[in-house]
């Protein structure tokens, strides 16, 4: 039986196969719909206009509403880059993705759900809900081969200045690291950020613990977008400092 990393150049080669069949009858007249189940309308007290404001220069016309999609994103991206009568087709059209995938950690999910009893003075009611599996039929190739034709697709969506942000842990960062060197050029690659938690439960009997994930950051082309972060300098820090110095870079 092949290791996983003899099998990674057929899992990339049959998930761009795949991408590439959607991106196909996206482009012809089979379009996927989308159907609208809820509209949320910001309420009186929001600054709304807020929304609306400041737009990169690529994104969709300041008219076009927010979106929320419920379901299996390969389908939703489908239908974003197919586009319909009454919505634009957003290929190249996305300046930011973020994605928080499974971790392939073999292991199913459940959410606590609290329920309001009819009496009021007894307390809610906690009951656990199924929230989403996330075992796979042939372990990480399986994994693998439902990863590759969606970052595939991303990047179809992805604007010539966007960026996306892979959120993973310790189960698979490294074999997606090489997928996404492939799907979106090593040389587009910009960072590994850290993200830090407390594992007071952990065991460190026989290992030091797992207390980062790894948030992949990589960049469609080099004309990307990108807004330098500041934050305030502290009381303590700007005294008896110029009120003139109290922005501090966080690049």
């Amino acid at each position: 039986m092949k290791s996983l990393l003899e099998q990674l150049p057929s899992i990339v080669a049959e998930g761009k196969k795949e991408a590439e069949r959607v991106m196909e009858r996206a482009e012809s007249n089979y379009r996927l719909g989308l159907q609208t189940r809820e509209l949320v309308v910001p309420s009186r007290d929001s600054n709304w206009q807020d929304m609306f404001r400041q737009k990169p220069q690529s994104a969709a016309p300041a008219s076009d509403p927010n979106t929320l999609i419920y379901g299996d994103n390969l389908l939703a991206m489908a239908a974003l880059l197919a586009g319909s009568d009454s919505a634009q087709s957003l290929r190249s059209k996305v300046d930011l993705i973020y994605i928080d995938p499974p971790y392939d950690s073999k292991a199913d999910y459940r959410t606590k759900i609290s329920l309001s009893e009819s009496q009021i003075e007894q307390r809610p009611t906690t009951i656990e809900q199924f929230a989403y599996s996330d075992t796979w039929v042939e372990g990480t190739a399986s994994y693998l081969s439902m990863l590759v034709p969606r970052l595939v697709l991303m990047r179809e969506l992805l604007s010539e200045r966007g960026s996306i942000y892979v959120h993973l842990d310790w189960h698979v960062n490294g074999y997606v690291r090489a997928i996404l060197d492939e799907v979106f050029g090593k040389q587009n690659f910009r960072n590994e950020i850290i993200w830090t938690y407390f594992g007071f439960k952990r065991s460190t009997t026989r290992k030091f613990p797992q207390k980062h994930d790894t948030i992949y950051s990589y960049f469609k082309n080099e004309d990307y977008y990108w807004k330098t972060q500041y934050k305030p300098h502290s009381a303590e820090y700007l005294n008896p400092h110029s009120p003139s110095k109290s922005l501090i870079s966080l690049s």
